[in-house]
């Protein structure tokens, strides 16, 4: 079986997902291999259009393809000792309207959980009765690599078999083999983050939608990292070994430019609205001004931004004082890291 043929069976039973959506299905059940100081795996939260439970019933077809219990420990017992015997990848899913557990929330930062040591690869796939979150800094949306809509024409076919399980797992087990690598991960990073931020300007958006609690959150540990996954899953899909900047190009623009412009037609109020519950970015230019005027002074279009050290070096205040300015400029939407220890400023103060 190959990708085709499995995207195609793994979801043969639900008619009117768009292409990308059982991409992005078939992704979880790829999953990544660990990158990035992080576990593997590919997270996913899906909204319902329909209002009808759909997207409970696409994590259902998602589960008949993987083996239950997947990803746990058991105890093997020999005469030489008990050992202990389990699979690197565990698959999940959970109920999104729900108030999330600390082991779920672990498990949607990528963190190798105390709750599922042996696992190095963990996806997650959530299910929304709603529409929409009721923000976009609720976490199942914020903290989704790929949080999409079921589309409202959807429905489950239950007069079609379900996706083989043999040939279904058999395909997982020999993707899960495959380790494609990051070539250039600084450059990756800083194009995925200036071509979301074109996207924030393309649309008009809210520049604090590229700081921390944005829906195009351009940290370099936020989207960025979640193109990267989707990447590293494709390459898997595709017998790549290589990711190149080009090749995450490619899936930023097919993929996740493609589920941000499909769900801004449908939460276009709340996406273009501005956040809300946060001093405006102008009255906060002065307790931010020497931060601001450093990053201005060293900006440079040939680095992905001013390097924390050039900052910290120059500014005013000590080290830490500096470290908590930096920090609490991202949280009030001045500034954004493409790459780690690299500063850029917002649309307001750029």
């Amino acid at each position: 079986m190959d990708y085709k043929a499995f995207k195609k069976n793994l979801t043969s039973r639900v008619e009117g997902l768009e292409p990308q959506i059982r991409d992005f299905l078939a992704f979880t059940a790829i999953s990544t291999p660990t990158f990035y100081q992080n576990a593997g795996g590919v997270n996913l939260t899906m909204y319902d259009s329909t209002k009808s439970g759909l997207p409970k019933l696409v994590a259902q077809e998602l589960k008949k393809a993987i083996p239950e219990g997947i990803g746990s420990t058991n105890i093997i017992e020999t005469n030489y000792g008990n050992f202990k015997v389990g699979y690197q990848y565990a698959f999940l899913t959970e109920d999104a309207d729900k108030p999330l557990s600390p082991k779920t929330e672990e498990l949607l930062a990528h963190q190798i959980s105390r709750f599922m040591p042996a696992c190095t690869e963990t996806s997650i796939s959530m299910f929304s009765s709603k529409d929409r979150p009721a923000s976009i800094e609720d976490a199942p949306c914020r903290l989704s690599d790929i949080p999409t809509v079921i589309p409202e024409e959807t429905s489950i076919l239950r007069s079609i078999p379900s996706i083989d399980p043999f040939d279904a797992f058999n395909f997982i087990v020999m993707n899960h083999y495959k380790a494609p690598v990051i070539s250039d991960l600084s450059t990756s990073l800083t194009e995925v983050a200036d071509n979301i931020e074109k996207l924030a300007d393309d649309y008009a958006l809210d520049p604090r939608q590229l700081t921390q609690y944005g829906f195009l959150n351009a940290n370099y540990n936020a989207r960025p990292t979640s193109v990267l996954r989707n990447s590293l899953s494709f390459a898997r899909a595709q017998n790549v070994d290589i990711v190149t900047p080009e090749f995450t190009k490619k899936v930023f623009d097919d993929f996740f430019k493609w589920n941000f412009e499909y769900i801004y037609e449908v939460w276009e109020d709340l996406l273009a609205k501005p956040l809300v519950g946060k001093k405006t970015v102008a009255s906060l230019r002065v307790k931010y001004r020497d931060i601001i005027r450093i990053i201005r002074k060293y900006n440079s279009s040939h680095l992905p931004g001013v390097n924390r050290e050039d900052i910290i070096r120059e500014a005013k205040t000590n080290p830490l004082e500096t470290q908590q300015l930096l920090d609490e400029c991202n949280t009030a939407g001045i500034v954004f890291q493409p790459v780690q220890g690299f500063y850029r400023l917002t649309r307001d103060d750029a």
